[in-house]
C-alpha cells in the first residue's frame, strides 16, 4: 500500500494526515516532529496556550506513527507507492544587533510556555520590550499587556501592516496598542543587554525582550536532499518537489511563479491538495488567502492580498472607526477586505474576490447593505 513519511506536524502536516485518513489512505503514515503531539501554532502568540489537534487516541485509532526525535529522517523515497512531504514550516529571523542572546522568540510551545511562566507571577508591572510590530509582535504585546506587563512596542515602520490590512485599517490598529496603554516607538534597536534595550539612543527598562522581526522558511532538509528552493521549498501546483515522490506544504513551500503565503488556512489547502496527489485524485481549487488576527479588543479577519490594491474604500461605524476595508486594484477590481469583528462578511467578500462580479463603491461603503445582498450590487 506504500508510506507516507512527513517531517514536520504543524497545521500542514498534521491535515495532511487528516485528510489521508478521511480519503480512506491503506497505507503506513509516519509523522516525524520532536515537539510531539502536533498542536496549533496561532494560539500561542494571542494566549500563549498549547492547543492539541488532536488526543494519541486519535492517532492510534487510525495507526498514524508519531516519531519525536529519530536518529536519522527518511531520504527521498525509491518506490513511486512510497513519499516523503516536507511540512518543515519556519524559523525565527535571527536579530542583528549585540546583545541579541538577551532577546527570546515565540515561536514555539516551549517559547511561549517559557514566557507565559514570566508572566504568570508578578506580571503586574514587568517591562517587557517587543522588537517587531508585525501580526506576532503586535499579538504577543497586546497580550502581555492585558496580563497587567508595562509594554514597549518597537517598530521599524511608521505603519505596520500596511501592506497585511490595507493602510486605514493598519493605522486603527496600530493605534490601538496607544490606546490600551502600551508604548510605540519607531526606530532601530542599537544593543540590547541583560536588563535593557538601547534604541534611538534611548535606553529602555526591560525585563524581558521579545524579538518576533519575521520568520524565515525551513529548507534545511530540502536543500540537504538537493531540492529547488527559492524563499521556500519550491512546488509545482500538486505540492510535488523538483524530486516527483517528494512533496512540500505550509510555510516552507512555495509555488512557481507565486508569492509566498504563509498563513495558517493556506497550509490547510496545501495539505488538502497534496492528499489529492498522493491519492489520485482531482484536488480542489485555490481560494483567495485568509486569515485573522486577535488584539486588544478587535478580532479582524482578511481575504485577498492588499499588496495587489492600489486603493482602498472604508465602512465605518457608529463609533466612526474602520468596520471594514475594502482593496481594489487599478482596473476597479475587488482584491482585499479587511473586517473587525464582523465575521458574518468574510465569505461573502470572499466569494466576490473569488468570483466576482464587484459591486460598485457606494455598496461597499453602505453598512445597510448585507453580506448576501452585496454581491447582488452591480
Amino acid at each position: 500500500m506504500g508510506t507516507v513519511q512527513v517531517i514536520g506536524a504543524g497545521v500542514a502536516g498534521f491535515s495532511l494526515a487528516r485528510h489521508l485518513v478521511r480519503a480512506g489512505y491503506g497505507g503506513q503514515i509516519t509523522l516525524y516532529d520532536p515537539q510531539g503531539l502536533p498542536y496549533d501554532r496561532p494560539p500561542l502568540s494571542k494566549s500563549l496556550e498549547r492547543v492539541h489537534f488532536a488526543e494519541h487516541g486519535w492517532f492510534q485509532e487510525h495507526g498514524i506513527e508519531l516519531v519525536g526525535h529519530a536518529a536519522q529522517l527518511p531520504g527521498i523515497p525509491d518506490s513511486p507507492q512510497d513519499w516523503l512531504v516536507l511540512a518543515t514550516g519556519t524559523t525565527p529571523r535571527p536579530l542583528q544587533v549585540p546583545g541579541a542572546e538577551y532577546a527570546q522568540v515565540l515561536h514555539d510551545a516551549a517559547d511561549a510556555e517559557a514566557l507565559a511562566r514570566k508572566l504568570s507571577f508578578g506580571a503586574f508591572g514587568t517591562q517587557v520590550v517587543v522588537i517587531g510590530a508585525g501580526l506576532v509582535g503586535a499579538e504577543f504585546a497586546a497580550a502581555a499587556r492585558q496580563l497587567g506587563a508595562m509594554v514597549t512596542l518597537i517598530g521599524n515602520h511608521e505603519l505596520p501592516g500596511g501592506a497585511v490590512f490595507g493602510p486605514p485599517m493598519a493605522r486603527q490598529l496600530h493605534e490601538e496598542h496607544r490606546t490600551g496603554g502600551i508604548r510605540v516607538i519607531t526606530g532601530t534597536v542599537q544593543r540590547i543587554t541583560e536588563h535593557a534595550v538601547l534604541v534611538q539612543d534611548e535606553e529602555l527598562e526591560a525585563d524581558i525582550v521579545v524579538a518576533a522581526i519575521g520568520v524565515e522558511p525551513n529548507t534545511r532538509v530540502a536543500r540537504r536532499l538537493g531540492l529547488a528552493t527559492d524563499d521556500g521549498i519550491l512546488v509545482d501546483r500538486d505540492m510535488r518537489t523538483s524530486a516527483a515522490q517528494v512533496l512540500a506544504v505550509g510555510d516552507a513551500a512555495r509555488q512557481h511563479g507565486h508569492r509566498a503565503y504563509r498563513h495558517w488556512e493556506r497550509a490547510t489547502e496545501d495539505a488538502e491538495i497534496a492528499a489529492a496527489t498522493i491519492m489520485g485524485t482531482e484536488p480542489p481549487p485555490r481560494r483567495s488567502a485568509w486569515f485573522w488576527t486577535d488584539r486588544h479588543e478587535s478580532h479582524v479577519e482578511v481575504v485577498g492580498d492588499f499588496s495587489r490594491a492600489t486603493h482602498t474604500v472604508e465602512r465605518h461605524n457608529r463609533q466612526d472607526k474602520i468596520h471594514m476595508s475594502f482593496g481594489l486594484d487599478a482596473a476597479g477590481t475587488l482584491v482585499a477586505a479587511a473586517m473587525a469583528d464582523d465575521g458574518t462578511m468574510g465569505e461573502a467578500v470572499r466569494k466576490l474576490i473569488d468570483e466576482g462580479p464587484t459591486p460598485p463603491l457606494s455598496a461597499l461603503q453602505d453598512p445597510r447593505i448585507s453580506p448576501r445582498d452585496l454581491g447582488q450590487r452591480r
